[in-house]
């Protein structure tokens, strides 16, 4: 896609470099490897760099084979979720990469365990490594941390990151080159929060209350924290349900427990009151399942 930024109704000769350049190296039209190519005033700038969740090996990237990685100028990292981030160790180590990454300090905080995890399933399930533990670590010294709202200047590109209430550490970047801007967020009319919540926890309860058992799989981090979260608190206002055990059985999510205790200062004004007064992930009513499997 490119679009034309200059306004007018007078049509005026335009410059290649005045072209803003749109280009989906992964997720369009298809879900997974996030990577969105923005070419504008001869500036490169990739935005996220993920794998695709149902392939694996070369096959799971974005088609970076389209592009000159040593032209890249910025690359920015919206959220830690695989289909976002999951390919980064793989370009930065094996490509020709020169220029710099950006994600939030969360987001790069749980990167790291996230990633790992990723590795060790892959070094299970495929023969076809994208790259290992070893590529992770160098990864890690290559990414740079941005706080919200904190302006950057990288060749001539400024961008700074915004909230985007996603998962922890989610950011949505403003970019601007040459006093034109672009954003990374798009919109999308979602159901209510509480009319969901309501619903999730309503058919929990209806089941559990009939004798019924209630396995819930979730596979991204930050919606398991969510879900978590809103249980052990419905089961705090309903006594007649505590006496049914809840258990969680994932220890990468064990892990990154720690990391959204460091950072509760990025969460909702709900989490930062209740944090004052008792830690809520200091589950009342739930337990990790390998913990109770010992005792």
């Amino acid at each position: 896609m490119t679009t034309n930024p200059r306004k007018g109704t007078d049509p005026v000769p335009m410059e290649e470099s005045d072209q803003l350049t749109i280009r989906p190296l992964g997720a369009g039209q298809e879900v997974g490897r996030s990577c969105i190519m923005l070419e504008f005033k001869g500036k490169k700038i990739m935005l996220d760099c993920g794998i695709h969740p149902g392939l694996s090996g070369m096959d799971a990237l974005p088609f970076v084979d389209l592009i000159e990685a040593d032209e890249v100028d910025l690359l920015l990292i919206s959220h830690f979720h695989l289909d976002h981030s999951g390919a980064l160790p793989w370009f930065l180590t094996k490509t020709s990469f020169k220029g710099r990454v950006f994600m939030t300090h969360a987001t790069k905080a749980i990167y790291r365990w996230l990633v790992s995890d990723y590795i060790k399933v892959s070094n299970i399930s495929t023969e076809q490594m994208l790259y290992t533990e070893s590529d992770l670590e160098g990864s890690m010294d290559r990414i740079e941390t941005i706080n919200f709202h904190e302006e950057k200047d990288v060749r001539g590109v400024r961008f700074w990151a915004y909230n985007a209430g996603h998962v922890l550490g989610a950011a949505m970047f403003m970019i601007e080159i040459a006093g034109v801007k672009e954003s990374t967020y798009g919109t999308h009319i979602h159901e209510k929060r509480e009319e969901r919540e309501s619903r999730f926890t309503g058919l929990v309860s209806e089941i559990v209350q009939r004798g019924g058992r209630c396995l819930i799989p979730v596979f991204a981090l930050g919606r398991a924290q969510e879900l978590l979260l809103i249980l052990d608190e419905y089961w705090s206002l309903h006594p007649e349900l505590q006496d049914i055990p809840i258990y969680y059985a994932s220890s990468l999510a064990k892990k990154c427990m720690a990391v959204y205790q460091t950072y509760v200062n990025a969460m909702n004004d709900r989490i930062r009151r209740q944090i004052a007064i008792n830690n809520p992930f200091v589950f009342r009513h739930i337990s990790n399942l390998k913990v109770c499997a010992r005792n």
